[in-house]
């Protein structure tokens, strides 16, 4: 396994734990950690609810696992793909990076969050900062 490969692997974890907690944050001994995060993703504007009706618990547990489910894919991407078509690989993260992080952001910004488009610049580091970009380049 390659170093990008390795990388690819761990941040795709990284993001996947995330979403499995933001899913898990629906259980009320849970919520004060989404709920950190809604106050960072809603400052300066707004805050959180100090409880999770229904609907925010079904967005929380869609968001968590669609999150997740990037993760996953950043990890059977590094596994199944890269060694076999790398220049592939790195291109459906690429896109898929790109068109999350537009639509993610703008919409949050469109929403009164503009932070939580701050913050999606973090994980958008997770998803393209262990590509290998060089090596992009000299085999493109």
């Amino acid at each position: 396994m390659t170093n990008e490969q390795k990388k690819m692997r761990t941040n795709g974890i990284i993001i996947a734990v995330l979403g499995i907690a933001l899913s898990a944050a629906v259980l009320s001994p849970l919520y004060p950690l989404a709920k950190l995060f809604l106050n960072l993703a809603h400052w300066p504007l707004s805050t959180a609810p100090d409880t999770a009706d229904a609907s925010l618990r079904l967005t929380m547990a869609i968001s968590g696992g669609l999150t997740a489910g990037i993760g996953a894919m950043l990890v059977s991407i590094a596994a199944h793909v890269m060694p076999l078509a790398p220049q592939a690989g790195r291109k459906v993260i690429l896109q898929t990076a790109i068109v999350w992080f537009a639509v993610d952001s703008t919409f949050s910004i469109v929403a009164g969050s503009p932070m939580n488009a701050v913050l999606n610049l973090i994980f958008l580091a997770l998803m393209l900062g262990s590509l290998n970009f060089k090596e992009r380049a000299a085999t493109a």
